[in-house]
């Protein structure tokens, strides 16, 4: 699959259109030798499409023929543009460029429900023959390399995964590697990790492991390749913390609610240079005995801060969880030394 942070905009509207024109010429094996001109909307009688051979993916003439064409305006080309932003950063511009409507969750539904429709036709990528000359026209690189239906499919795929995210369902593996931009072994060595980098599953669907919006969101903020939002305009409810990384996941929206950096933070609470980083190390999920300085009564004063409405569990489980990671840190050492 491609890299979808390395997708562009032009990138995603050049293989839309792309696939369209490939499609629109394959249209003169069904009907006629000119079927491809109607539906590019160029003039039938300069159209060779129907009447050569064609000997090279893809077609010498293609790039001609989409320039004289209106594919830009095809609502395929408009929808892959529109769900674009979304897919890659989970944002919107706010208006269907297609029904010219405002409402968010009706264009996703639709979105969703039209792209997916391709996903299921095209996934197992068929073969698209002309003539039967054994030349596979979806079988066409962009200029980066990458082959224009699997450009479509990442688009389509982060969508979903997004879609399924941001309301709350549960997420496959392979999604969660999708949206973070990581390889699926390195979402398989987060599961069976014991570490702080370990991504919590949920249960299995289909015969396939999944992770919870929840979890896989929290784990997903902590990877630099993935592009956001931030979805959240609460305090995350807690209970307890099974692994460090969940608190770290506490303390980093908190501070994001209060719209706070990291140093802003520091001067609000009066803490000094060691304090501040022990906390920043925290955050970066950095395993150092400097975290026995992130005590109680600073857990405390931080809860207070910010208003939690977990402040016992913020105190005490964190503490807990603090106290274990520098436990285990010193008894590594004391077994190395």
């Amino acid at each position: 699959m491609v890299d979808l942070a390395k997708i562009t905009k032009d990138d995603a509207k050049d293989a839309a259109v792309t696939f369209l024109g490939i499609l629109a010429m394959w249209t003169d094996c069904l009907f006629d030798g000119k079927a491809g001109a109607r539906l590019l909307n160029i003039d039938e009688q300069s159209y060779e499409g129907g009447d050569i051979n064609y000997h090279s993916v893809p077609p010498d003439f293609l790039e001609d023929y989409i320039a004289k064409s209106n594919l830009n305006e095809a609502d395929f080309v408009k929808k892959i543009q529109d769900v674009f932003d979304f897919a890659k950063h989970g944002t919107w511009n706010g208006v269907d460029s297609i029904h010219g409507t405002p409402y968010f969750d009706a264009w996703l539904s639709e979105s969703v429900t039209e792209l997916q429709s391709f996903r299921t036709m095209f996934k197992s990528k068929p073969e698209l023959y002309f003539k039967d000359n054994g030349l596979d026209m979806l079988d066409i690189p962009n200029k980066n390399g990458d082959l224009i239906i699997d450009v479509l499919l990442t688009i389509i795929d982060a969508v979903y995964a997004r879609w399924t995210l941001e309301g709350g369902g549960s997420l496959t593996l392979d999604q969660i590697a999708l949206l973070a931009g990581v390889s699926i072994k390195t979402i398989r060595n987060a599961v069976s990790s014991k570490g702080n980098d370990r991504l919590l599953l949920e249960g299995r669907e289909n015969d396939k492991p999944v992770v919870s919006a929840n979890e896989a969101y929290r784990w997903l903020l902590t990877k630099k390749g993935f592009s956001g939002p931030f979805l959240y305009s609460e305090e995350p409810p807690f209970v307890t913390y099974e692994s460090l990384s969940q608190f770290r996941h506490h303390c980093f929206v908190l501070r994001s609610l209060s719209k706070l950096e990291i140093t802003d933070l520091a001067h609000k609470l009066d803490w000094n240079d060691q304090l501040t980083e022990a906390y920043a190390k925290l955050e970066n999920l950095e395993r150092t005995e400097s975290l026995e300085l992130l005590t109680p009564t600073v857990l405390l004063a931080m809860g207070q801060f910010y208003q939690s409405k977990s402040l016992e569990i913020f105190v005490i489980e964190g503490s807990r969880v603090l106290a274990s990671e520098v436990a285990e840190l010193r008894a590594i050492t004391a077994l190395c030394s």
